[in-house]
């Protein structure tokens, strides 16, 4: 009796076993397919980087670019930046849910951010700063996904719209990179939920309206560059009580109004930069490494 026992606990050992196996294969084969997608969306890869590596003979763990878990059986990241690459991003990136960074900046891809790489729960690393993306950001961006993302790069594209409020959802972001592209409207004051920020990097684009004051919120905040937009208003006065603010760039907008002197309190700040506005006042700036004040 003891013997059947034990046979039929190894065969249900080894079939639960093989299952596993199964739904494993499954898995990396699903990333697999996923990134095979991909590739077949890239029109130039002048140096082969992909056309020669990227196939069914490799693993897909051992792809120029893709780092899987210890077990192998996810992807979890994915370096393909600084290659020359061209194409679009294909919706079937998406199905990487194990994707812990993306990385594909610094190359040629055009078309939109597909709407599922905004939906990943994983992602904490999103950099697809400079190419030429163009598009909206959707306005429901952080509320369906991206609860873990740190890290949100998308600086110098042809992105316009504007800034989704919902990007305040996204609570765990440190960086976010958004300049050199053509947004429009406002500054979400939702910006100001965002209390691990430590960069805010918006300049060079269409901004307007203004500075909004929940920005005082942002207790980390170390960098921020609202530069060459089309702000109007006064410079909030809270924005002097983030003790942590190293580098303040307001400039090449339509700021006005006198400068509070308690901006000479902040011991932190190195990097100050008000030119091209409408500003009165004087201040002093010995506390400053760098400055720019005049129109």
């Amino acid at each position: 009796m003891e013997r059947v026992f034990l046979f039929f606990l190894l065969v249900a050992l080894l079939l639960r076993s093989y299952g596993l196996g199964s739904k494993i294969n499954s898995n990396i084969n699903m990333d697999q397919s996923s990134l095979l997608v991909l590739k077949s969306y890239i029109t130039s890869d002048p140096h082969n980087m992909l056309k020669n590596n990227w196939t069914t003979e490799n693993h897909v763990c051992n792809w120029i670019g893709v780092s899987c878990d210890s077990g192998y059986n996810r992807v979890i990241a994915l370096n393909i930046s600084n290659m020359k690459l061209v194409g679009r991003i294909p919706l079937e990136v998406g199905n990487l849910t194990f994707l812990i960074s993306l990385d594909m900046s610094r190359n040629y891809f055009n078309g939109s951010i597909p709407s599922s790489i905004l939906n990943m729960s994983s992602l904490e690393v999103l950099a697809l700063h400079h190419n030429s993306l163009s598009g909206n950001l959707p306005v429901d961006m952080c509320m369906h996904g991206l609860r873990k993302l740190i890290t949100l790069h998308i600086s110098s594209n042809e992105l316009y719209g504007e800034i989704p409020s919902s990007l305040g959802k996204c609570s765990q972001l440190e960086y976010i990179f958004l300049a050199f592209n053509h947004f429009t409207g406002h500054l979400p004051r939702e910006i100001g939920n965002l209390s691990e920020l430590r960069t805010l990097d918006v300049g060079w684009n269409n901004l307007s309206g203004v500075i909004p004051k929940e920005i005082e919120y942002l207790n980390k905040l170390q960098w921020l560059n609202m530069g060459s937009n089309k702000l109007t208003g006064h410079l909030p006065p809270t924005i002097f009580n983030i003790s942590s603010l190293k580098v303040l760039d307001v400039s090449s907008n339509m700021i006005s109004g006198t400068l509070p002197i308690e901006i000479g309190n902040m011991k932190m700040l190195s990097d100050l930069y008000l030119n091209n506005n409408a500003f009165t006042g004087m201040l002093l700036f010995n506390s400053f490494k760098s400055y720019i004040l005049g129109n």
